[in-house]
């Protein structure tokens, strides 16, 4: 009996290696689907790129504080210091890091990776001892495995993907406080403080999830003491945003009176124009997650309906407090739209689904119910596996599409002379030239840095002109366009194009004839066009029109 006992308690434990395990194995997967993440997708990665090198370069006054996004600003600059040492090269360590982006952003996103894969180990075994349920510790590793969103951002490196640690270790700790069944103690007020801090130093759509242990901590004292504990904390761990903090309150009463996105749009509080359209299309995505959200609310009805005043304060407190967090969630998301804000409620789902079974096991506390509530536990499983086989090849499809599409145009592009004219105009999030990306990235550097990187770029890069069409500027490190000088250099000159349209041609050869104070004659000849993406890669011959004297 004892020998049976104990392998059935070490199959439980082996059964809370397999969803960190299915993340990591998914997080590879996409990693490697998406290739180099300068090719489609320089926002975020090229902002935290930029904010992660300077820091490890000993900037602690970041250019980019909106987020704010400091952890992960930390973790990108101790990622990209080991990566440099492992490598052992005599190259300086800016100057590497500027001349391999792409592995150093790789090597970040499979950090993060495994690290959320220890967390959700960690969590598992965390709630294992405390609940002796196998089921609820796979149920809060599920948190991550949110396969609408989730797998738009894994195998990236954007700030969303630090999220599971505040939410998932909040989850931990709540469970763990619940089944105490005890006064919250200093040190749940500290660690409570420490998380909610942690989570709004990464976004800030994390901040209503500090109701719920505002609402679950006892007495008013230790209530405040957590609210002044957790800015405290905030300020702390995000020493960057605190350092500007007069910028960092500015674009935060932008977003507060202003309905659009990054602050912008009409000045109103909410446009309940779109709110509705909104929330109508967050629903469309998540109703599995509302099934889930009203089926707590009506099941918590029932109960205090119920037991009335005998049913247990603590399960109550916690289920209200998880509810109103949600609702307003979903006020603030509707007010700014992106599907990526619900993230932070989105991770509280397995903490629903424990509610739900908890307050279901009160109506009838027999060994039945626990039975029945697990049986219940893994068909949520299995209903969320099957949500998992339906999106799986619906973002395969379409990031592996995508990427095979463009990859084409960057073997085109590694192909020319190193030694060339590159002249590039584009609005996209992602380009063919690695030159394109670093320039996108050097905005988000600090006036200090941009000028100590420029002529680092310009020596890496030379003879880059970028034209960004947004604004209609020409943007280089090194000297400004000279047709004459390009024209004699005997260097080829290469001229790409995010889309082969004659408008956008003759808008960049406008542009290169007003940076360089006189017009000149261009004769392009076709190098490549991708007929997938309608980039276009142009060799121009430059003559410069003889100049007239004018008789005395």
């Amino acid at each position: 009996m004892k020998r049976l006992n104990w392998n059935t308690s070490q199959l439980q434990k082996a059964l809370i290696f397999i969803f960190p395990l299915l993340y990591f194995m998914a997080a590879g997967y996409f990693r490697n689907l998406l290739g180099n993440l300068s090719l489609r997708s320089c926002d975020p990665e090229y902002i935290y790129f930029m904010s992660g090198l300077t820091l490890s370069d000993g900037n602690l006054k970041l250019g980019h504080i909106d987020n704010p996004g400091t952890p992960l600003q930390v973790l990108v600059a101790l990622v990209f210091r080991i990566t440099n040492l492992l490598r052992s090269t005599s190259i300086p360590y800016v100057e590497d890091v500027l001349l391999h982006p792409d592995l150093y952003l790789s090597v970040a996103s499979l950090f993060i990776a495994a690290a959320t894969t220890i967390l959700l180990i960690v969590a598992g075994n965390k709630i294992y001892k405390t609940t002796r349920s196998v089921f609820y510790a796979m149920l809060v590793q599920t948190a991550p495995f949110l396969p609408v969103i989730w797998y738009d951002l894994v195998g990236r490196v954007a700030p969303e993907l630090m999220m599971p640690f505040p939410v998932v270790l909040l989850t931990v700790l709540i469970v763990s406080v619940y089944y105490r069944n005890e006064n919250t103690t200093t040190k749940d007020l500290l660690f409570f403080s420490l998380l909610s801090a942690l989570g709004l130093s990464i976004k800030l759509t994390f901040l209503p999830l500090w109701f719920i242990p505002f609402l679950i901590i006892d007495g008013w004292k230790k209530r405040l003491s957590f609210i002044g504990l957790s800015f405290l904390f905030f300020f702390i761990i995000a020493f960057p945003m605190t350092l500007r903090i007069e910028v960092f309150l500015g674009w935060v009463k932008n977003l507060f009176l202003h309905s659009g996105q990054y602050g912008g749009g009409e000045s109103n509080i909410i446009d309940f124009a779109s709110l509705g359209t909104n929330l109508k299309e967050l629903y469309g995505y998540e109703k599995r997650y509302f099934y889930v959200f009203f089926s707590l609310m009506a099941v918590l009805a029932a109960y205090l309906g119920y037991f009335r005043k005998k049913a247990e304060k603590r399960i109550s407190l916690i289920t209200i407090a998880v509810i109103v967090t949600i609702v307003l969630q979903v006020i603030m998301v509707g007010k700014h739209y992106a599907h990526r804000y619900f993230i932070p409620v989105l991770m509280l789902q397995p903490l629903l689904v424990f509610l739900l079974a908890e307050i279901i096991k009160k109506f009838y506390p027999k060994k039945i119910t626990t039975t029945l509530v697990s049986i219940g536990i893994v068909f949520f499983f299995v209903w969320q596996i099957q949500f998992n086989n339906v999106w799986l090849p619906i973002k395969t499809q379409a990031m592996g599409t995508d990427i095979e599409n463009r990859m084409p145009t960057w073997h085109v592009a590694q192909s020319l002379e190193k030694d060339s004219y590159k002249i590039i105009a584009s609005q996209n999030y992602g380009c063919p030239f690695i030159e394109y990306t670093l320039m996108y990235s050097t905005v988000w550097a600090s006036h200090k840095k941009q000028e100590e990187y420029k002529p680092i770029l310009a020596r890496l890069y030379p003879d880059t002109y970028n034209f960004f069409t947004w604004d209609n500027s020409m943007r280089y490190w090194g000297e400004k366009f000279d047709a004459q000088k390009a024209a004699g250099s005997g260097k080829k000159i290469y001229l790409y194009l995010e889309r082969n349209e004659e408008e956008l041609y003759n808008r960049t050869i406008s542009k290169l004839q007003e940076e360089n104070g006189a017009p000149f004659a261009a004769e392009k000849t076709l190098v490549y066009e991708n007929p997938a993406t309608k980039e276009v890669i142009f060799q121009l011959k430059i003559s410069i029109p003889e100049q007239t004297e004018i008789p005395q």
